[in-house]
């Protein structure tokens, strides 16, 4: 028996009525967890149907995208009330549960069969084993630790995203319009922060919020991105748009996402691409001189001058252990942050050979005790940062020489795959160089060790090396013998 179309429509607008009424209810009670879950999944339906995308790619993309323009308001976004599930595990338990299905069909491996598969494979399961040993003894510590690690499962979620050509074009969309958000937004958040932080809030927490040194890495690699994906089809809107992105990240104070720039502009040269290079040394050079020119006409010291601002952290950049001084207003502690770092640094790497080096000390471990210690003796209440500014040096002080090495492999492939897709050309150069932009600045701050940056660099590497390896399986092709002619005989 079935119902008459008009009796149909009237259940449903009377469930729909129900529902809405007892959603309502909820939200009066700040009970957000239902609310969150019916809207999202009735969302998330819509969008499937109406852009012919799959769950998996679609969550992918907006969690990208949600990183660029929430930052750190929408990393804490918890979906379950006071249980933990943010978004980047959110997208995890989905996607995993999505590519474990498709695997165990035999529709799609998982991990494929390649240094860069098998690098990331090898680092996620050490720090798994690391972790059975850990959980014991440190609890919840032991796991929030081990998110440096477990984040770069989106490698393996963005690279079977990135072998459909729609879900590809979406995640790539995402990227850019995540990027153009915070251009937007990171100034207004600025201006406006009694509005972002205590009116546009949910639960308390401000939904919008950014970590100033993220936004100048993020900014960085959005340049590169937008400029190597724009050269080809509109060079002038490619210059402009990555200017604007790079001046922008410039005036974050951020010098991680300097030394990121400066790298990936070396491959880029040692790959036989000097265009970007030359647009970046122009632009310095015509800024430079209206800068001074401007400043000449007002009477202003160029120590005065935003030119200042920028030489100075430039050359702080020479000055590892912190012995020069800085006068600008933005820069004056710069030597105690190069003296913070390195301090830090040398307490982790003499704690973890002195302690475990071949297998580190654990997640979970106090990473920050001994130099507290040493740094702020009277101040260790104040303190609870747990990384020591330095990926490389945080891998090595929890997973030791096991876990650097696979890390250090995935660095090395990720500078080859650069300079390579540069030599050839590759539609993917742009997320290569992305990719590395956010690495060297986890290099010099914690960015890996959050959804934040973590979820960018793992998503961004997978988007390419997906698309690569499609591309290069669709380069194959299979050349027919070659048959000889009639045989004959000469007279």
């Amino acid at each position: 028996m079935t119902l008459p179309p008009l009796w149909r429509n009237r259940l449903i607008t009377v469930g729909a009525a129900a529902l809405a009424l007892w959603l309502g209810a909820k939200l009066a009670e700040q009970a957000y967890f239902w609310p969150i879950l019916i809207t999202g999944t009735l969302s998330l339906l819509s969008l499937r149907r109406l852009l012919a995308l799959p769950v998996e790619g679609l969550l992918l993309g907006l969690a990208l995208f949600g990183y660029l323009a929430g930052n750190r308001g929408f990393a804490q976004i918890s979906l379950a009330g006071n249980f933990p599930l943010l978004p980047a595990e959110f997208v995890l338990l989905i996607g995993g549960l999505i590519l474990g299905m498709q695997s165990a069909f035999g529709r799609q491996g998982i991990v494929q069969r390649d240094a860069l598969n098998l690098a990331i494979a090898i680092w996620i399961g050490v720090g798994s084993v690391r972790l059975g040993f850990d959980l014991k003894a440190y609890g919840f510590s032991a796991m929030r630790d081990f998110a440096l690690v477990y984040y770069a499962a989106f490698f393996f979620l963005a690279q079977y995203a990135a072998r459909d050509d729609r879900t590809e074009r979406w995640l790539q969309g995402c990227l850019l319009a995540g990027f153009a958000a915070m251009l937007v937004l990171y100034p207004l958040v600025d201006h406006f922060a009694d509005f972002f932080l205590s009116t546009l809030t949910l639960r308390g927490s401000p939904l919008i919020f950014f970590k100033g040194d993220l936004v100048g890495t993020m900014l960085m690699a959005g340049g590169v991105l937008v400029y190597m994906r724009l050269e080809s089809y509109h060079r002038p809107l490619a210059t402009v748009a990555s200017l604007v992105l790079i001046g922008a990240g410039l005036t974050t104070n951020n010098r991680a996402s300097l030394v990121g720039l400066f790298t990936v502009t070396l491959l880029l040269l040692l790959g036989r691409r000097w265009k970007f290079a030359a647009t970046q040394a122009t632009a310095a050079v015509v800024a430079g001189i209206a800068i001074l020119f401007i400043a000449n006409l007002t009477n202003l010291s160029w120590r005065q001058t935003p030119l200042f601002g920028v030489y100075e952290r430039v050359a702080s950049l020479t000055d590892p252990l912190g012995q020069q001084r800085y006068s600008g207003e933005d820069t004056y502690n710069k030597g105690d942050n190069n003296r913070f770092r390195a301090v830090w640094w040398r307490t982790v790497f003499d704690e973890t050979i002195g302690g475990n080096p071949v297998f580190g000390l654990g997640f979970g471990t106090d990473l920050a005790a001994g130099f507290i210690r040493e740094y702020y003796p009277e101040q260790s209440d104040e303190f609870d940062a747990r990384s020591p500014h330095n990926v490389m040096l945080t891998t090595f002080g929890r997973t030791g020489i096991v876990g650097l090495v696979p890390l250090l492999l995935i660095s090395g492939l990720l500078a080859q795959r650069v300079i390579g897709a540069a030599r050839s050309g590759k539609p993917t150069l742009g997320l290569w160089c992305a990719a590395w932009v956010i690495l060297v600045s986890a290099c010099f701050g914690v960015v890996l060790e959050g959804p934040m940056g973590a979820v960018m660099f793992w998503s961004i590497l997978g988007l390419a090396h997906g698309r690569d390896s499609l591309n290069s399986q669709s380069d194959i092709t299979v050349t027919p013998p070659l048959h000889a002619g009639p045989k004959t005989t000469s007279a």
